[in-house]
This record gives C-alpha cells, structure tokens and sequence, in this order.
C-alpha cells in the first residue's frame, strides 16, 4: 500500500471519528438532563406582603405580558385581606432543562431578542409561593419524560431549599407542533428562511426522540412520570399540585374558548380561569398553614 493511500485512509478515519464524536457531544447536550447546581440561599422578607411568582416557558412570559399579574395580585388580596405582589417571568419555547438554568443568574445568558429569562431576581424576592410551568416543550422536543422529571425535581429543590412553597401545574392538553410543521409553500416565498429554521428544529427534535426512545408531542407520558416522582420522592407533600381536571379538563379543545388559535396558548379568558383556580389553591393553603 502506499504511502499516499494510508495518509487517505488515515484522513479518512479520522473524519468519521471527528463527526461521531461531535455527535455524541451534541447528543449529550442535548438529551442530558441539567447537572445540578449548589443551590443559594435567598434572604426572607420581614414584612406582611404575600408574594406569589410564576416561572417558567410562553405560559409565564404571556402571563407577564398580557398583565396577568396584577389580576392574580387582585384576586388574592381580595381574598387575603392582606398586602400581595405577584411577579412573573418566562421564555417562550424553554424546556425544564433550560427554567432550571434561568432560576441562576451566572447560568442565565440574556440577549436583546430574549430579555429577562433569568427568574433569580424573582426567587430572591423571596416569595411565599413559585408556580412552574414547564413540561409542554419537553414533550414537544421528544426530551423524554426521565428528562423532564430530574430536572423539574432540580427546580423543586431549590425552592425548597429557600423554604419556598412550589405549585407545580400539571400538564394540559394543547396543540404543540403547529409552528413546527415543515410547509413547502414557504419555500416559494418570503417565508423561506423561516421555514430552514423551522425545519432544521423539527429535525433535530425527531432526532433527539428517536435516540432517548421518547415520542414526539406525548404530554401523557410526561404528565404521568411527573406525577410519579411526585408521589415516589415524597414530594407531592410539599407542593400544591394543580390538576387539570379543576381547571382545564379538555385541553385546547375547551368549550370556553380559553385558548388562542394555536391550540397551545391561553387568551385572556384562559388566563382568568387559570388565575381563578390558583388564587383559590393558595388561599386554602395559606389558611390551612396559617392555623
């Protein structure tokens, strides 16, 4: 053999070594679960506000922006008779993986596209009560419920490390993959790039389903495993957990029209029966620990 020959082979494999090992890098930042971080501890406030927070993805930035916390603010003094402030703060399309990080502000990078991701100024707020909305994108990314579960049990921790009551809302049933839907037509217009992006996502979310043996877009599996660790850890204890039999029973196909067109997003009446529902939860349970 010569020697040009072995310095071609030799190339050769080492370009498929390269590309494996890129992949199993990626694979592995990809499909892992967040490495858990030594948590801070958070100064309690020495007044008689209620504070209540909510983190997490599209579900809490919406919640912001469409001025829900004033409302869930209002219902709760109302019921409270007490001073409350209610703070929210989330990232459309964030899976749990990526909220935990958020809730570390040296973990948390910030953009102009994408402002105000990082919730640790809320947690040092030291509210009485944290809502987490997560799991919708991990079932829509095919991250796998294991995945899921470790790190919202991360996320869990942390509160409770600061003596901070967690409400883990339980998933719904919405319509996830409609922005993801690769269409060819936006090719032959100005949606092109759009449509590179949106496809190169879809790919790499199948992809990831197939490695982890998750299927894409089944909140079922994550609903069920979230509930499990809940109840196998000892946890359901120590949060109030929200089903979606008190608020949502049907998912994006409700009756009320609490969704917008997407199927995956509340409107403002969805909002106000969410609002209804955990201002209900937390004034049983701050009476309940206030005896």
């Amino acid at each position: 053999m010569s020697m040009k020959r072995k310095w071609i082979i030799i190339g050769v494999l080492g370009s498929i070594v390269t590309v494996v090992s890129c992949f199993y890098i990626w694979c592995y930042s990809v499909l892992a679960p967040a490495e858990e971080q030594q948590p801070y501890q958070v100064k309690q406030r020495q007044d008689d506000t209620l504070r209540v927070v909510v983190i997490g993805d599209s579900w809490s930035m919406f919640h912001y922006q469409l001025n829900r916390d004033s409302v869930l603010q209002s219902m709760l003094a109302d019921k409270l008779h007490m001073p409350v402030k209610v703070l929210s703060r989330g990232k459309g399309g964030a899976n749990s993986k990526e909220i935990y990080y958020y809730m570390f502000s040296s973990l948390t990078v910030e953009s102009e596209q994408s402002p105000d991701m990082c919730t640790q100024p809320l947690l040092e707020e030291h509210p009485d009560y944290c809502l987490i909305s997560a799991g919708i994108n991990d079932a829509a990314q095919g991250k796998g419920a294991s995945f899921f579960c470790q790190n919202y049990k991360y996320i869990l921790r942390l509160l409770l490390y600061n003596h901070i009551r967690p409400i883990v809302l339980e998933l719904p049933t919405v319509v996830m993959d409609n922005k993801l839907n690769f269409r060819f037509e936006d090719f032959l217009n100005e949606n092109r790039s759009f449509a590179k992006a949106r496809l190169k996502m879809r790919l790499g979310f199948k992809l990831a389903s197939l490695l982890n043996g998750a299927d894409m877009d089944t909140v079922d599996e994550c609903r069920g495993a979230l509930k499990m660790m809940l109840e196998s850890t000892n946890l359901m204890d120590s949060v109030i957990y929200i089903r979606t039999m008190d608020w949502n029973p049907d998912g994006y196909k409700d009756v009320r029209g609490i969704y917008l067109d997407d199927g995956t997003h509340l409107n403002l009446a969805g909002y106000n029966v969410l609002d209804s529902c955990l201002s209900e939860a937390i004034w049983k349970d701050y009476l309940m620990n206030a005896r």
